[in-house]
């Protein structure tokens, strides 16, 4: 009679899961925000930092950056996730995927191309991706994550997940204005099920152990120093994700 039991039991485990890793999830962005947040630092020193990261300049270049986090993310975080994630190749050749840009209902055409302006001018994606940003409207069935859904939904997805990066100057050490500032690097991870519900958000950030002096609440730098602190506070991010990754991901399997 055990025997049996156990054996029940473990035809139980074996098909919850099977159904587990049947569940199919595309990611449809993944993208770095170049503009360096700089709410922390002395107002008088915000409009140039701003500048300076707005800047078109070669020596400031988060691509290598980005594309060395999404390596990492796509060869061994998802692995932490208890479904399937689609391959890319699958999502950035769809001939919808290409065709959407995310600015439904927008039917002035200056508009779209200053929009269009805006994001080419403030975001870097991963080749073949769009940038897409969640939400957008009160209604959710006008929202981005429901067009994607619907464009997506002859693949049989169960849901589709948005992976972002933004950075931000953060003092690490101040006395009346003189100390030490760093970077702090954001991932924004939102999952929605097939519903286009939420079903959880990862806002997780770290900052890097590399500095520059701050002197009278303005940081002193140049691209050469800053370029190697977002990579420093992207490399601290990622081990901080391996950690608080598992957490997150027990949601998963309730909600998708």
């Amino acid at each position: 009679m055990k025997k049996i039991f156990y054996f029940s039991l473990l035809l139980a485990l074996m098909s919850t899961v099977s159904y587990a890793q049947k569940k199919r999830v595309a990611v449809v962005t993944f993208y770095v925000d170049k503009y360096i947040g700089s709410d922390k630092i002395a107002m008088e020193a915000r409009q140039s930092a701003n500048e300076k990261t707005m800047e078109d300049d070669p020596r400031f270049d988060l691509r290598p950056i980005l594309e060395e986090f999404h390596e990492t993310f796509m060869k061994k975080y998802v692995k932490e996730f208890p479904f399937e994630v689609v391959p890319e190749k699958e999502i950035l050749n769809h001939p919808m995927y290409q065709a959407y840009k995310g600015l439904d209902g927008v039917e002035d055409q200056d508009s779209v191309d200053l929009l269009n302006e805006a994001i080419n001018d403030r975001f870097i994606a991963i080749d073949g991706y769009n940038v897409l940003l969640t939400g957008g409207n009160l209604l959710r069935s006008w929202r981005t994550e429901s067009h994607m859904l619907k464009i997506l939904e002859d693949m049989g997805i169960d849901g589709v997940m948005f992976v972002s990066l933004s950075y931000a100057w953060e003092p690490k050490v101040a006395f009346g204005g003189l100390g030490n500032a760093g970077i702090r690097s954001y991932i924004n991870m939102d999952l929605y099920n097939s519903e286009a519900k939420k079903v959880f958000k990862l806002d997780d950030f770290a900052v890097s152990k590399k500095g520059v002096a701050l002197v009278s609440g303005v940081p002193v730098y140049n691209y050469d120093k800053l370029m190697p602190m977002c990579a420093n506070a992207t490399e601290e991010l990622l081990d901080d994700l391996q950690k608080k990754l598992p957490k997150y991901v027990k949601k998963v399997d309730k909600n998708l």
